[in-house]
């Protein structure tokens, strides 16, 4: 029993190789866990690392940064979500009935706890997906399955 992990994010490469998994690796994941991991977007709003020295502006500012960083990440899982809704869509679409999730935290770590904890022996991704996602595979003790952007939808 093979457990694969899929890994999207919010671009169409994604979904197309979602489509791609659940229809060239339908026979593995007819026998085994389909599990779908949505990387949350990173937030678009970052507070500066240095303060003015004004001890006025550290009031200020800091209770409005610590709103915005709750607000953007909110948004974030929001949209992880939404992601992940369309991917089961998908899933269910053909037949498959997939385990969605979505974390927060540093990319490397998230991937390895989840390849731990949940037997992961293949994951699948996109050569379109960011070079900080693929820097974290090489190390996994899993397969790795990158499909070519252009890729055909079946073998």
């Amino acid at each position: 029993m093979k457990n694969v992990m899929v890994i999207i994010d919010e671009s169409n490469s994604s979904y197309d190789l979602l489509i791609w998994v659940l229809t060239n690796l339908k026979d593995i994941i007819d026998s085994s866990k389909l599990v779908i991991f949505a990387k949350q977007p990173q937030n678009s709003f970052t507070p500066p690392t240095t303060l003015s020295t004004s001890v006025g502006f550290a009031q200020i500012f800091y209770p409005f940064s610590a709103k915005l960083m709750r607000l953007a990440q909110e948004k974030n899982t929001k949209i992880a979500l939404g992601i992940l809704e369309k991917a089961k869509k998908l899933c269910g679409n053909h037949g498959v009935k997939a385990e969605t999730f979505t974390d927060v935290g540093d990319l490397k770590d998230t991937i390895h706890k989840i390849i731990q904890e949940r037997k992961i022996n293949l994951i699948a991704i996109s050569d379109q997906q960011n070079q900080n996602l693929k820097k974290c595979l090489p190390t996994t003790e899993c397969s790795l399955v990158v499909v070519k952007q252009g890729f055909p939808k079946h073998l």
